[in-house]
């Protein structure tokens, strides 16, 4: 079964029109969403990189006239387009490793929830985000935190910190962990997107607990959020 078919199967589903919720901006986000919603910034063409059902760029669809979508399951991405029918959605399968489909400098803005631990070649994913983006423009990214105090906590009892699937990651018979390879830091996930060019701008720490989780985030978060930023020429 190649990798395509396990995430198909994975995510199985009915393809029928799914109600998206609308994520509250927040001060002090208490997921994912809510933490890449709340970073401020409307223009023309944003990119959700791994974008799923659509729940994401729905929330972007008064910010930006063009949501384009890019992701690994062909089933997500059916969905995706089955959501978003009502709006200006441009759908693409495939991985961030190699998106030939989009022209260079030619996003405003790139966001990801959730999506680079699962990509095989993260250092091809940080160019190509890098190569399609326009300079000036931003990169909003988060991944689960593996220096979470909880997931600390888990080592030191002797436990693998999975941060996808319950059981130490053996949850799912199809993929382990979620189909996580990768697994971040603030200071890791900041390292490998300097190294592809961009510049930080600012980590942002979330969590169901809200504003504790901004207290300290490479201990406190659950996850690692950093804005990034394409440097003009």
């Amino acid at each position: 079964m190649s990798l395509t078919e396990k995430y198909d199967r994975f995510y199985d589903s009915d393809l029928t029109i799914e109600k998206l919720p609308e994520i509250a901006l927040s001060s002090w986000p208490r997921s994912r969403a809510e933490a890449i919603v709340a970073v401020a910034g409307h223009g023309d063409r944003i990119l959700d990189v791994g974008c799923g059902n659509g729940y994401l760029l729905y929330q972007f669809r008064q910010r930006y006239a063009t949501l384009i979508g890019l992701e690994y399951s062909r089933k997500r991405l059916a969905q995706a387009e089955i959501n978003l029918a009502e709006l200006n959605f441009v759908p693409i399968g495939g991985s961030a490793e190699r998106m030939a489909e989009i022209a260079s400098d030619s996003v405003d803005r790139i966001v990801s929830a959730d999506t680079i631990e699962h990509i095989p070649d993260v250092y091809a994913a940080a160019a190509e985000m890098f190569r399609v983006l326009k300079p000036g423009g931003e990169l909003v990214i988060n991944t689960p935190n593996i220096a979470f105090v909880k997931k600390r906590m888990l080592l030191l009892f002797g436990r693998f910190p999975a941060t996808s699937q319950p059981n130490e990651g053996i949850g799912s018979d199809i993929l382990f962990d979620g189909g996580h390879l990768h697994y971040f830091t603030f200071r890791s996930l900041r390292m490998l997107l300097e190294n592809a060019g961009f510049i930080p701008l600012q980590a942002i720490g979330f969590g169901r607990f809200g504003r504790i989780h901004q207290l300290h985030p490479p201990l406190t978060s659950v996850g690692v959020q950093w804005v990034m930023a394409k440097p003009c020429d």
